[in-house]
């Protein structure tokens, strides 16, 4: 996929936030109880630091964000809360709200560990409902100006597919520019078929050329 954005004419920045792999336990410990907020301002600086050092080269003006799973959370979360320097998104099985995956992922671990919940797998309580939503891209859809694409595995387990569905509606609503690509009998990564990851990557480029003016290859 970076190799695909490339040759489309895309600079890509691949972050080690704090909380991924890498660097040790306790970095990715560090995130327990600041998803949305250590990990998206790492994003974001990460982001910054890059256009003020390669101000020569790059356009700040022609900035997207784009991931997977967790990586779809940082993307959203970045449109939602700095739109001034995002002007799209497109992402994979997104993550799009922590409070209504509980009960439908196969890893609710990850909901209450990331959120700094202790785990209450029979109901959790309204707190922790409330807390994971304010933690979620979901908290500042209302936000969003920039085009966003949602590319959705209608198999996914670890992410539910009803996630990218709740977001499509919210954002259709608010009379947003929004498309979902749905892809039958797919999982979480989207590569069970060439149709899957192959489809998913040429639509990708196209979407982010459209939506940043560039014309398409």
């Amino acid at each position: 996929s970076t190799s695909l954005l490339a040759l489309n004419g895309f600079s890509v920045l691949l972050t080690n936030y704090r909380g991924s792999t890498g660097y040790g336990q306790d970095f990715v410990e560090s995130l327990t109880g600041k998803v949305g907020r250590q990990d998206v301002d790492d994003m974001h600086q990460a982001a910054l630091e890059t256009l003020e050092r390669k101000a020569d080269f790059l356009d700040a003006d022609k900035v997207t964000a784009c991931g997977g799973s967790h990586g779809g959370f940082l993307s959203l979360h970045l449109v939602g809360q700095f739109g001034d320097v995002y002007k799209a998104a497109a992402v994979r099985n997104p993550v799009t709200n922590i409070a209504t995956m509980y009960g439908a992922t196969d890893i609710p671990d990850w909901c209450y560990t990331e959120c700094g919940s202790e785990p209450t797998y029979a109901q959790p309580t309204a707190e922790q409902y409330s807390k994971a939503f304010s933690m979620s891209p979901m908290a500042h859809v209302s936000k969003i100006k920039s085009p966003v694409m949602l590319l959705v595995g209608n198999a996914d387990r670890r992410v539910p597919p009803f996630q990218s569905k709740e977001f499509f509606y919210a954002l259709k609503e608010r009379g947003a520019n929004v498309e979902m690509l749905w892809y039958d009998k797919h999982t979480h990564g989207l590569t069970e078929t060439p149709k899957g990851e192959g489809d998913g990557l040429v639509n990708i480029c196209l979407f982010l050329r459209k939506a940043l003016g560039m014309p398409a290859q």
